[in-house]
């Protein structure tokens, strides 16, 4: 047997469906083999996984890099260093930036600048906004991994960042789905009314609520269920697939199931804060905790992870929205004055991966289908991307589960680690130890080694 670039031996070697000890071989940045030691190559170079959990490079499928326009929140190269340390092989970027991505130029002038910096890979969405129907075959051709809409208005301030990447009445979203579906890519809407949005804030305002608590209040759970009825109604209609993004509550998972019975594509992402926290958090946590759709009771929390369970959520990601102290705290303790969002990337496996240990018979093989398999098949990228087998890219990520580890938001790579607060001072078990990259060690023990422009962009597969 050839000798291969690289190999990583006894491992626990985590499938979507089960776990075996062995390892991976890896040359020329494709897997060439998987399978028990004693099957593998020798390589050039050995990494001992000393019984560590081996799972396929992990996918963010919802991440906000900010560049161009705001690189004081983050850039490609620190927020892909983040992904690194998190795990992350490959992380689908937002077009949420100055300018939002409404063309393919602003589009490949975006790929053009992530290459030059970025660690690991990447793909990028394409807006898809009222303003920018017209274009949206074109960013297709161009690469686009999937489209973004908002359901709401650009926040005030952020006109330019949303240019092309929001709808506000029913006949633009049909028209914006209706162009989508022509690419047969996915369309990922952030699912909430805007008009009972702004009613619940003039409502929290009129009461003198600008407390932290008053923004869950503002942004009842009729705001996304109704919305998410519309998108998947609409998106029957257009014939489009479509994906709702970061769902907070269980009954939204639960009309997409519905749907699917029908034989509508319509996925589910939810993220970590809406299955590890609460809005009793906003109490601790203030601005840190703004995030949209808000956090939810204890309830729904529970009801998630049932959906999870039960396989109505589709897949997991970070929604890694990166700001800055100074940006968080606002003016006058006010919170509808701060954005919403938090960063993510640098702890969603770990805290999810110590949540699954403890609570699910199926180990991490549930970590491998929501964060690697799944969100790879969704937007068009498996087999490259998702698999640990032969012929995918030789992306992987080590998984230390024995030792504990302290969430520290002052040894994170992002530029935004002062507002990462959600999970700081968390002790969890899962924390990656190795990310591999199309062969290339990209981090170890926390130490960024990857090179700047190691990553390439993925595109989806026709």
């Amino acid at each position: 047997m050839r000798q291969a670039d690289l190999v990583v031996t006894n491992a626990r070697v985590y499938t979507p469906h089960g776990s075996f000890r062995g390892g991976v071989a890896i040359s020329g940045g494709i897997i060439t083999a998987v399978g028990d030691d004693s099957s593998l190559p020798s390589a050039r170079e050995t990494i001992d996984a000393d019984g560590k959990a081996l799972l396929p490079g992990l996918i963010d499928a919802h991440v906000h890099v900010r560049a161009p326009g705001r690189e004081d929140r983050e850039d490609f190269y620190s927020g892909t260093c983040a992904a690194a340390a998190g795990g992350f092989t490959t992380i689908l970027e937002m077009p949420v930036s100055t300018p939002g991505v409404s063309t393919a130029d602003i589009l490949l002038r975006r790929a053009e600048l992530a290459a030059r910096d970025a660690v690991v890979d990447f793909g990028l969405y394409g807006g898809g906004g009222a303003s920018n129907v017209d274009h949206i075959g074109e960013m297709a051709e161009a690469g686009a991994v999937g489209f973004k809409t908002f359901m709401h208005g650009p926040p005030r301030g952020r006109e330019a960042d949303y240019d092309g990447v929001h709808v506000l009445d029913d006949g633009a979203l049909l028209e914006v789905f209706r162009a989508v579906a022509r690419t047969g890519l996915l369309a990922c809407v952030h699912a909430e009314n805007d008009a009972l949005v702004r009613q619940g804030v003039a409502r929290m305002r009129a009461a003198g609520r600008t407390d932290p608590y008053a923004h869950g209040e503002s942004r009842p759970a009729i705001a996304e269920l109704e919305a998410a009825s519309r998108v998947i109604l609409l998106a029957k209609e257009a014939g489009c697939r479509a994906s709702i993004c970061h769902v907070s509550l269980p009954e939204t998972a639960l009309m997409a199931r519905r749907a699917r019975f029908g034989g509508q594509e319509v996925r589910v992402e939810t993220c970590p804060h809406y299955l590890l926290l609460t809005e009793q958090a906003m109490g601790d946590l203030g601005p840190y905790g703004k995030i949209n759709p808000p956090l939810r009771s204890e309830e729904d929390r529970q009801g998630l992870w049932r959906c999870v369970d039960e396989g109505w959520v589709d897949y997991i990601s970070s929604d890694h929205a990166p700001f800055t102290v100074a940006d968080k705290e606002g003016p006058g303790g006010d919170i509808f004055e701060v954005p919403a969002g938090a960063p993510g990337l640098e702890t969603m496996i770990p805290v999810l991966a110590d949540e699954i240990i403890r609570s699910s018979d199926e180990g991490l093989s549930l970590l491998v289908r929501m964060c690697a398999l799944n969100p790879a098949m969704y937007f068009g990228l498996y087999p490259r991307k998702g698999a640990l087998q032969p012929g995918a890219d030789g992306d992987l990520v080590l998984l230390d589960t024995d030792a504990p580890r302290v969430v520290r938001r002052e040894a994170m790579h992002s530029k935004s680690r002062g507002s990462a607060r959600l999970y700081d001072g968390w002790e969890v078990t899962g924390w990656p130890v190795l990310t591999v990259v199309r062969g290339e060690v990209v981090m170890r023990d926390g130490r960024i080694t990857g090179r700047r422009g190691h990553g390439v962009m993925v595109r989806p597969r026709p």
